[in-house]
């Protein structure tokens, strides 16, 4: 995150409550406008440029959906209690670059945002053969590309980017998502998910994790290439 500079940033955002929340933390390391409508929303968007968007979908005039339309090429991060798959394939279907199902800390979508925002010479992650594209959520192993979900993908980075360590489930859990443990064999699932992706690329990329008992799960090596 180091590479991310000061933004600015369209917040729209219908409860007062959060709308207000949001400005104010983000506001501390950036530059916000925030609104609460489609009509208002459209309005900024049409008198200034902005680097991203984070989008509620439910608003009193109408679907966040909307606003997508109208954002040409800012990255729209969704942040709506719309959480079902169908909500999120129709968020990244209309143009959504990533999705934040509410509740959720303020540090994780700042985090989910930065993200976006990373300058292409930082946005790759590369290591035995693994690339990572953070900013397009990609990734593949020697040219053949893995189809991961946002969570394997989130895994996958925070693994690769402390390659050598160890993590058990709940420590990954907690760093990814940034709070507190709900379920560790969920973090589990995702990781067997995982590693059969990365084994259907090839064995060798899947043995890019290993498991310890008693330390946890690590991404090999540590270097790039």
């Amino acid at each position: 995150m180091k590479c991310v500079e000061y933004k600015k940033i369209l917040i729209v955002e219908d409860c007062d409550d959060q709308r207000v929340a949001l400005e104010k933390y983000f506001s501390a390391k950036n530059t916000v406008t925030a609104c609460a409508t489609v009509a208002a929303a459209t309005a900024a968007l049409y008198d200034s440029r902005f680097d991203i968007i984070l989008l509620d979908l439910i608003l009193p005039d109408g679907s966040g959906l909307s606003i997508l339309d109208r954002a040409e090429k800012t990255p729209v991060v969704i942040f709506s209690d719309l959480g079902s798959d169908s909500n999120l394939l129709d968020g990244f279907a209309a143009g959504a670059v990533d999705y934040v199902v509410k509740p959720a800390s303020f540090e994780l979508i700042e985090a989910r945002m930065a993200l976006r925002l990373l300058p292409e010479s930082c946005s790759k992650i590369s290591a035995h053969g693994l690339v990572l594209d953070i900013s397009r959520r990609t990734a593949a192993y020697r040219g053949t590309a893995l189809d991961l979900t946002s969570s394997e993908f989130n895994i996958l980075t925070f693994l690769m980017q402390n390659a050598g360590n160890f993590y058990t489930a709940v420590e990954i859990y907690e760093q990814v998502w940034k709070m507190p443990h709900l379920n560790t064999t969920t973090i589990k699932a995702h990781l067997s998910n995982l590693r059969k992706k990365m084994f259907s690329a090839s064995k060798r990329c899947a043995d890019l994790i290993v498991t310890e008992f008693g330390k946890g799960y690590s991404f090999t090596g540590g270097g790039n290439e």
